[in-house]
């Protein structure tokens, strides 16, 4: 059995009654409390906290800003720290460059940079923080530039870069990052990049084969998750790069407990406390793309995807700020993916 890694993802904002599975039942943020879940999660034996990066999110638009979140968090645990989408949008590639620069400094080498040029669920908050946003071949083009500067400021001595959208002209980053030769760069797919297709396929297929060292997937089906991976294994194998030696990773929620009832009474608990929410009540849909059941049904999900290639998994706990699921899943689930 193959070594597996998990995740933590820190709820840094209020889903309960908006329409976010990440934290349906969270109706404000505690900071207090996630500094407990945070060392909680570590003694448990997670391998990484991941945070979101948004402005403006869920219940009453309250969110912890996250790379500053995950400064101070670095000083809570020394488990990795992973930004979730981190957005091109809201920072020039040049800043985003220096802060996860000190971030893996302060955090001795423990950054996972996953990095997105801009999705549409961003879009509402970029535009009302002033941002623009652009159309989609924009954002595209935007974002390859934005990848290849932040490397160059990450290991040139005098880096500069001209291109249509940024440039830099000796904008030197010291201290450079712990991790050599930089933090991982993670780059997300979504279902629609299931295309083996080369004139077909997305363009994040060839971005993630170019300059990624892992690949996010998810939360999709498992047959989706496949055929995620195919279309990226197609275009890595167009360039002559090793597919297998791309780690995967798999975003979800999670929703587990002692018994399948249990875990029915936390859905009806979730459906009440989000009435607005349709997304919710479609409870085969969610089983397909969420970990949802009791530990066997969970630990047999895993293994599904894991026969996949997927060597690591973030997981968002439905039941938060209850961490019963974490617990559980630390002490029930974990061990057979850990063990030699």
């Amino acid at each position: 059995m193959i070594k597996l890694n998990f995740g933590f993802c820190a709820p840094v904002f209020a889903g309960a009654g908006d329409n976010h599975a990440q934290s349906p039942l969270l109706e404000r943020v505690d900071t207090h409390f996630l500094a407990d879940a945070i060392v909680e999660a570590e003694q448990l034996g997670y391998d990484s906290l991941w945070v979101p990066d948004h402005l403006m999110l869920g219940r009453d638009s309250l969110i912890l800003e996250g790379l500053t979140f995950l400064a101070w968090a670095s000083r809570l645990t020394s488990m990795r720290l992973g930004t979730i989408h981190l957005s091109n949008i809201l920072r020039s590639p040049a800043l985003t460059a220096k802060m996860i620069a000190t971030l893996d400094v302060i955090s001795e080498g423990r950054v996972e940079f996953f990095f997105e040029g801009g999705h549409q669920g961003i879009r509402a908050e970029s535009e009302a923080y002033g941002y623009e946003f652009g159309d989609e071949s924009t954002l595209a083009a935007k974002y390859i530039e934005a990848i290849q500067l932040i490397k160059s400021m990450w290991q040139d001595d005098h880096p500069s870069f001209s291109g249509k959208h940024y440039q830099i002209n000796g904008a030197i980053c010291q201290p450079r990052p712990v991790q050599s030769p930089h933090p991982p760069i993670w780059i997300g797919a979504f279902p629609k990049i299931a295309l083996n297709n080369s004139a077909e396929r997305p363009q994040i297929a060839d971005v993630i084969a170019k300059y990624a060292d892992g690949c996010k997937v998810g939360p999709s089906s498992v047959s989706d998750t496949r055929a995620m991976l195919k279309t990226i294994e197609h275009a890595c194998s167009d360039i002559g790069r090793d597919f297998s030696g791309l780690n995967k990773l798999y975003a979800t929620q999670i929703l587990i407990a002692e018994s399948e009832s249990q875990v029915q009474r936390i859905q009806d608990l979730i459906i009440s406390r989000n009435p607005n929410t349709p997304h919710h009540s479609n409870r085969d849909a969610l089983r397909e793309r969420y970990l949802i059941g009791d530990v066997k049904t969970v630990t047999r999900r895993i293994q599904d995807y894991a026969e996949l290639g997927i060597n690591n998994f973030y997981l968002w706990f439905m039941d938060y700020p209850s961490l019963d699921g974490v617990r559980l899943f630390a002490n029930e689930v974990m061990p057979y993916f850990k063990e030699d």
